[in-house]
Parts: structure tokens; C-alpha cells; sequence
């Protein structure tokens, strides 16, 4: 008890300089947190399979925790070609990637792949995307 009081007794007149160095390092954590939970850039390439020229429309949903975060859509009159590449603004973490691959007449093909997308990564994510019914 008696060392307690004079550890306190000899910090009393650093009080302040104590205070603004525990703001200081609380801020710096707070910051380190939010910036790696904040949103960054993604770049992502879809394989698509053999069959690709047949599909005109590509639709890609980013769903994270069963909510979609964000989707883009390509149209091909055409025809696709067999990589497709953009980039996508996500948070880190674990996502599925939901694919729709829509023919000129047919059924829309359907699929899921899944990816982590890590804090500060800037690599490309490939995800292969079957163009042949399964």
C-alpha cells in the first residue's frame, strides 16, 4: 500500500504529460482499428470456362455476412470473353462471390466462389467461373 502511494506521489506532477501520452496511445488504436476495418480496392478477374462467347451478360454480386455489399454488371453482345477483369471497393474479410452468366436464349447459369480479402492486399483475385451447366 505504502509503495503504491509513493509511485502516485511521484507521478502527481506529470499528471498532464500522463493524460496526453494515454490520449495519444488510445487515438493511435482507435485509428490502427478503423483503418484496417475501412473499405479499400480490390481487384478481381474472372476466369470464365470454354463456353464463354455463348453468354452476353455477366452479373457478379460481393455478398459478405449474407448481405451483398456491392454488384457490378457487364453486358457482351457478342459474346464474353474469357477473363474478365475490375475492381470492387470491399472491407476485409470473407466473401462469396455470386455469378450470374446470362445466355442470348437459355437459362441463366448460376454459381458461387468464395475469397478473403485481407487488409491492404493489392493482389489480383482470381475466381473461376464455370461456363458449362454442372
Amino acid at each position: 500500500m505504502r509503495s503504491i502511494r509513493s509511485v502516485i506521489t511521484r507521478l502527481q506532477p506529470h499528471k498532464r504529460q500522463i493524460g496526453r501520452l494515454v490520449g495519444l496511445t488510445g487515438a493511435l488504436l482507435v485509428s490502427s482499428l478503423l483503418l484496417r476495418a475501412a473499405p479499400r480496392t480490390v481487384k478481381v478477374q474472372l476466369e470464365l470456362g470454354p463456353a464463354h462467347r455463348k453468354f452476353v451478360e455477366v452479373r457478379v454480386a460481393y455478398v459478405q455476412a449474407g448481405q451483398e455489399l456491392q454488384g457490378v454488371a457487364f453486358a457482351f453482345p457478342e459474346g464474353a470473353p474469357d477473363r474478365l477483369q475490375h475492381a470492387v471497393r470491399l472491407p476485409p474479410g470473407d466473401f462469396e462471390v455470386h455469378t450470374e452468366l446470362r445466355p442470348q436464349h437459355g437459362n441463366v447459369q448460376e454459381t458461387v466462389a468464395r475469397f478473403h480479402a485481407g487488409p491492404g492486399e493489392d493482389d489480383l483475385v482470381h475466381i473461376q467461373v464455370p461456363t458449362e451447366p454442372l
